[in-house]
């Protein structure tokens, strides 16, 4: 299993490639998309996180892919916006032909049109979480339209997993492994994905606390107050599936993804570390007893596991 990195700070790419990544993912901005189509219309996923999240332009992304291949790793290009009209599509065609000429490994992608498109230019494409391949008709279906990769939603259990690639077609996974985790579904989101209060998550992260009970007893106020700090501030926070790993290497999964594109490069290469340190256990393990009694906890275990709130498999800590 590859671990799968967002290459957010090109300075650090050869520090990234010794800590054992061998896959990056990378976004960019453009201003001459949003002159054209307005703030809010998205590139990909992160548009709305600005240059925290997409540092370089178009035209240095071109450069760094190039770089990047010279050193023998994968480079997949994000376009998983939620919704692109037509002349959006249009426009991306144009992104694609310039990619092309890099030898890139592939478009993150997270509609059928985009794959067409990919096709249509020669670019292998991966089907983005917002694509929501839940089940193994959606594998067939991404497959037959030519998709290289599936991203498997971080709110699939390890079996659910399991049951998806037994009864699909050969193509390769992808999976969640480390930090930034998500209360709910990509694919199902409805909100804009920013830090204004657009989106579901960020309405309910940044609100005010306004907490109604039946009872009025101090055990219950405590109680109450008690929990909302618990998942406010837990849930789902630096989310870590490193528990997981020997059942992913046995399934064969191609990648394990780090999230995180506006981390710091220190914290990410700690998190390529500790997986491939990990997997390689794995590979020497005859069991997932085995597996769960020599593996490298996480920096900060003591909440992230003990409480089990940032659990992307919690099913393998019970």
């Amino acid at each position: 299993m590859n671990v799968l990195v967002p290459l957010n700070n090109i300075d650090h790419i050869d520090d990234y490639i010794e800590a054992g990544a061998v896959e990056f993912y990378i976004g960019f901005h453009d201003e001459a998309w949003h002159e054209r189509f307005g703030e809010y219309a998205d590139i990909n996923r992160l548009t709305g996180f600005k240059k925290t999240a997409n540092p370089y332009t178009f035209e240095e992304v071109i450069e760094i892919i190039k770089r990047v291949k010279q050193k023998g790793v994968q480079v997949y290009v994000t376009f998983n916006s939620s919704i692109y009209n037509q002349a959006q599509l249009d426009y991306i065609e144009g992104y694609m032909e310039r990619l092309k000429e890099t030898h890139l490994d592939g478009v993150i992608v997270s509609c059928v049109e985009l794959i067409q498109l990919a096709k249509k230019i020669g670019i292998p494409s991966v089907m983005s979480t917002i694509a929501g391949v839940y089940n193994s008709d959606m594998v067939h279906f991404y497959h037959d339209m030519g998709a290289k990769r599936v991203i498997l939603p971080r709110d699939l259990s390890t079996e659910e997993i399991s049951e998806i690639i037994k009864n699909s077609p050969p193509i390769e996974y992808e999976i969640f492994m480390m930090r930034n985790g998500c209360r709910f579904s990509d694919s199902n989101c409805l909100g804009f994905h920013r830090l204004e209060k657009t989106s579901i998550c960020a309405c309910i992260g940044n609100a005010g606390r306004d907490l109604h009970m039946s009872g009025k007893s101090f055990k219950e106020k405590h109680e109450m107050e008690l929990n909302d700090i618990v998942y406010t501030n837990h849930f789902h926070n630096m989310t870590c599936g490193i528990c997981s790993i020997y059942r992913f290497v046995k399934l064969g999964i191609n990648a394990g993804k780090i999230v995180g594109r506006s981390d710091e490069w220190q914290n990410i290469c700690d998190d390529i570390r500790l997986i491939k340190q990990n997997v390689e256990i794995a590979k020497t393990c005859s069991s997932e007893e085995e597996y769960l009694e020599r593996m490298i906890f996480p920096h900060g275990q003591e909440t992230m596991c003990k409480m089990g709130l940032s659990c992307y498999y919690p099913e393998i800590r019970f």
